[in-house]
């Protein structure tokens, strides 16, 4: 059966239980490239894989150690800050929730109220209307 190039749909053979999700994801992305190229991506792979450049690894033999007193107070840092943006993050889900189903505000609305936070609103608004529709 051919594909037509102007279809929104593709649709998998049946795939075996324990094919790795990453095949899964790579064939997914294969069927996305146009037919009359996917014979040269095929080829390519091919030759790649039985004639790729194999490198042999060696480890490194002049590295710095660095000392663990030297990254704490970063390392500290990092984690603090992404606990705020998570927690942030997480405050802002809950707001534009409760303005749009509780209060029914309009995204608009909402983006008025807090338009510093405008692209996470309409991120959060557009994920809950795809959540919302199952």
């Amino acid at each position: 059966m051919k594909m037509s190039e102007n279809n929104d749909y593709i649709q998998l053979p049946s795939l075996k239980k324990d094919t790795p999700s990453d095949v899964v994801a790579f064939i997914w992305e294969y069927m996305k490239v146009p037919e009359n190229s996917r014979e040269k991506v095929k080829n390519l792979l091919k030759d790649a894989n039985e004639n790729g450049v194999k490198l042999s690894h060696q480890a490194p033999t002049l590295y710095d150690v660095v000392p663990k007193e030297e990254i704490a107070e970063f390392e500290e840092l990092m984690r603090k800050t992404i606990a705020d943006i998570v927690s942030e993050a997480s405050s802002v889900a809950c707001w534009v929730y409760v303005q749009k189903y509780v209060k029914h505000k309009t995204l608009n609305e909402m983006l008025q109220e807090l338009p510093d936070v405008g692209q996470f609103i309409l991120a959060m608004d557009t994920w809950f209307e795809k959540l919302m529709e199952k």
